[in-house]
């Protein structure tokens, strides 16, 4: 089993659930508190936080009034504390003779997040998904990325092989009619209608407001915030592969994608439906769950855009990327090595798992914040 020589406790600041239609999810503090537990290192919160169970009040984050934020090693917050909560910082948590770390998890949508701010200086370190290599970011900012938790693993142990999968291509974004994504307007307008001689479309859309009333799924579509569907999981163990794209074309000037001219261009380039090699908001949970699945990922070409994240997949290999301005090049060899999605599924699974479930992401975390323990 892995481990780690970390021994000290993490103290995390959360939210509770709210109804289901107002609670946010804070997906990357979830995988890190799976990692945590399955490494044994304590993780506690100002409140009791993410039930495991619908029959237990077991939490993945423990309140302990006789446990403080000074007692622990690192303290983590997330955007959820600003955005869904509109909280002010914790009261002291900058106070000078602190000796934790301070942890700011960034999977907010969006050019201009709160982790761009003046004040989040203060963190020693910003843990940002959706980090792209030709855009400047602050220095206390890392590339990380939305990751595999346990849930989504529950979901996906047992897989079918390809062959018992429909050879299609399942695409269930939840915004069929305005589609908010400029890069998916160009995948609807020009992707779809090539690909689907080579890898027949599949419209197949799970509404937030489908869930099961079985008290496990009942639970988690709760504090998921609406984002928990079993039929869903299934959906991706049924196909071979999942459209996975997301994100916004900006331009490549300003490189500070967070600045006023930044955004006034990322909006114009949307109206105009103008592509270009530079997309941000890219990372999304169905990447993720879809390799965890063996369902093959088609998205965007993480070189060619400019993705980062701290272990990269290979193109063709872990995923197929496609280059949106050259689509035919990708559909011609889909269809010409009907083959590649088998090793595609196979190859691509384990490469997420081994670097992406909760315990490698949480030792990555580990080791990245005791540069300063």
């Amino acid at each position: 089993m892995q481990s780690t020589n970390f021994s000290g406790k993490v103290y995390f600041y959360c939210i509770p659930p709210d109804t289901p239609e107002k609670t946010g999810y804070p997906h990357t503090m979830i995988c890190l508190g799976d990692g945590l537990k399955a490494l044994g290192i304590d993780a506690y919160a100002n409140v009791n936080y993410w039930r495991l169970a619908p029959d237990t009040e077991e939490y993945l984050f423990r309140h302990d009034p006789e446990i403080t934020p000074d007692d622990c090693s690192i303290v983590v917050l997330n955007q959820d504390w600003f955005r869904v909560a509109n909280k002010p910082f914790p009261q002291h948590l900058f106070h000078p003779n602190r000796k934790y770390i301070t942890v700011y998890l960034d999977s907010d949508d969006g050019s201009k997040t709160h982790a761009y701010n003046p004040e989040f200086r203060q963190f020693d370190f910003i843990f940002k998904v959706c980090c792209n290599r030709y855009f400047k970011y602050p220095d206390n900012v890392r590339p990380w990325a939305q990751g595999i938790s346990s849930r989504m693993l529950r979901e996906l142990e047992n897989i079918p092989p390809i062959q018992a999968r429909k050879r299609q291509l399942l695409v269930n974004f939840r915004e069929p009619h305005k589609i908010k994504h400029s890069v998916r307007r160009i995948v609807r307008k020009e992707l779809l209608p090539q690909i689907d001689a080579a890898l027949p479309v599949n419209n197949v859309i799970e509404g937030l407001d489908n869930f099961s009333t079985e008290p496990y799924h009942y639970m988690h579509w709760s504090q998921t915030g609406r984002r928990h569907s079993p039929g869903y999981f299934q959906s991706l163990k049924d196909y071979a592969a999942c459209a996975c794209f997301g994100g916004f074309f900006v331009t490549p000037v300003p490189r500070d994608p967070a600045t006023a001219t930044s955004r006034l261009l990322k909006k114009i380039l949307s109206k105009l439906e103008w592509k270009s090699n530079r997309i941000t908001d890219w990372d999304n949970w169905r990447y993720w769950e879809s390799l965890a699945a063996g369902c093959v990922s088609v998205r965007e070409d993480f070189d060619k855009y400019g993705f980062i994240i701290p272990v990269m997949p290979e193109n063709w290999r872990h995923y197929i990327g496609i280059d949106l301005s050259n689509i035919k090049l990708a559909v011609d060899r889909i269809a010409s090595e009907p083959e590649i999605l088998e090793k595609i599924s196979i190859e691509g699974r384990q490469w997420a798992l081994e670097n992406y479930s909760p315990v490698p992401t949480t030792l990555r975390f580990l080791n990245t914040v005791s540069e300063k323990l």
